[in-house]
């Protein structure tokens, strides 16, 4: 039997698909945002055993629909605030189709040249949005984590080659507000755990300079030999962005490589106000930004650029007899030869999709509006008695708690905001995380999803005021 569909069955499939997505999407706001089940619950609703003969697609959708979509935390919910949203808009969700029912193979020129082309167009805006130099190059990824780890392995391998027996002597500097996957990107370089150099901030959580200047001689002077500088353009925590000038010049001053995890942040150059923030990105080595984020593109889709393509060429090119023929001669590029994958999809259409049927003044107003959220959760939490401000509203994230009067014993002001992050999540209609800010525990919420209004800011704020006093 063969697995070939008829063309009325692939459209009749198709659009059973599409028009589920599509109710699903247009009733995120009445759904609730937190939905989610033990393992102990999950596996004997969902668990079978592989099935030996075929069923019907109707059969298999009220399976999902019944069994597995109900369970799960909607990211693109207007109330999910809890973390970095992934927001994806409904043309970018039809681009990421597009290139899964046609299965581009993306990592050579010669088998899919109009993907890889548009790969290198996308890019190319990155470039000019970010205000990198021509001639910089690189490739979409997974996500930020991976485009991490590509950038500190091209990093290491521009000081030490091949020569194995000085990665030991290998040190990376970053401040403590960095993304997580920064520390596990050195540990996977294979940079020794103590030698990645955690350095502390300041007030507005941006990296120390004089600590890392003074990091960077102690290490010099004790035979240590530095590898990278991660700065961060809109940490997780707070929004904040590290003083990129000043870091890129001390990185030149000492021939260090300057890598900058804007995976959050970046695509906020693309407004008057995010690219004053992000001020100095462009003179870094090597960036990450993360159109599954603020580019409003659906998972997975991160990217790195490099000042210095030929870079990440050097750490990751490998030719293998089997691929000998997939050679270019013409300024070509194979994505898989500056990178750690070698079969990858064409991520970028679904990026020139969603890009290209807003255009880039549209998605600016709604980056600039979404600061300007969690802007207005900032001001409504002052006027508040009863709450506090514990991390000024920064790239559209913000951190704060509940602070009664009289009570100031840090334990018991712990205690009171997790439970009020309990009961605010239990009510279903918004969902909010909780970091520390200097020890404190704080709620802490992200409002870059274009879904959230001014008026769900406000309910949430009412929302904690009312958890906090019951």
């Amino acid at each position: 039997m063969s697995l070939e569909l008829d063309h009325a069955t692939m459209q009749r499939l198709g659009r059973q698909v599409a028009d589920h997505v599509a109710r699903h999407l247009a009733g995120l706001r009445e759904q609730r945002v937190v939905k989610t089940l033990s393992r102990r619950e999950a596996e004997p609703l969902i668990y079978t055993p592989p099935p030996r003969e075929g069923a019907d697609f109707d059969a298999l959708m009220a399976f999902l629909e019944t069994r597995v979509f109900p369970h799960h935390t909607p990211e693109p919910h207007p109330g999910f605030l809890a973390y970095v949203q992934s927001c994806a808009t409904f043309p970018a969700v039809m681009g990421d189709w597009l290139a899964a029912g046609y299965n581009f193979f993306g990592g050579a020129w010669a088998v899919a040249s109009g993907p890889a082309m548009l790969e290198v167009t996308v890019l190319e805006w990155f470039r000019q949005w970010i205000g990198m130099p021509e001639g910089t190059g690189g490739l979409l990824t997974s996500g930020g984590s991976t485009a991490n780890l590509m950038a500190l392995v091209a990093a290491r391998h521009a000081v030490v080659g091949d020569d194995a027996s000085r990665i030991p002597r290998l040190s990376v500097y970053t401040s403590n507000q960095m993304h997580s996957s920064v520390v596990r990107a050195a540990w996977i370089a294979g940079i020794p755990r103590a030698n990645l150099r955690i350095l502390p901030v300041d007030d507005s959580f941006r990296m120390r300079l004089p600590a890392l200047e003074q990091a960077i001689h102690a290490d010099r002077a004790a035979g240590f030999l530095p590898v990278a500088v991660v700065g961060s353009a809109g940490t997780t925590n707070t929004g904040a962005t590290d003083p990129l000038p000043e870091i890129a010049s001390l990185c030149r001053e000492h021939g260090i490589w300057f890598h900058v995890d804007a995976a959050y942040g970046g695509f906020a150059a693309l407004c008057p106000r995010g690219k004053a923030e992000l001020e100095g990105i462009g003179l870094a080595d090597s960036v990450t930004l993360d159109p599954h984020k603020w580019l409003y593109v659906p998972f997975e889709c991160g990217s790195l650029l490099a000042r210095e393509p030929r870079r990440l060429l050097d750490a990751f090119h490998i030719l293998p007899d089997y691929l000998r023929d997939l050679g270019g001669s013409g300024g070509e590029v194979n994505f898989a030869d500056y990178g750690e994958q070698l079969s990858r999809e064409a991520r970028a259409i679904k990026v020139w999709t969603g890009v290209s049927y807003y255009g880039t003044e549209r998605l600016a107003e709604e980056i600039g509006a979404s600061i300007g959220r969690a802007e207005l959760a900032e001001r409504l939490v002052r006027a508040t008695p009863g709450l506090e401000v514990l991390a000024p509203a920064r790239l559209a994230i913000f951190c704060f708690r509940a602070h009664p009067a009289r009570l100031d014993e840090p334990a018991a002001l712990d205690a009171l905001n997790q439970r009020v992050l309990e009961r605010v999540n239990a009510d279903g209609h918004f969902f909010i995380s909780t970091t520390r800010i200097r020890g404190a525990l704080a709620l802490r919420i992200c409002a870059c999803g274009w879904r959230t209004t001014d008026a769900d800011i406000e309910r949430l704020v009412g929302e904690v005021r009312q958890a906090a006093e019951n």
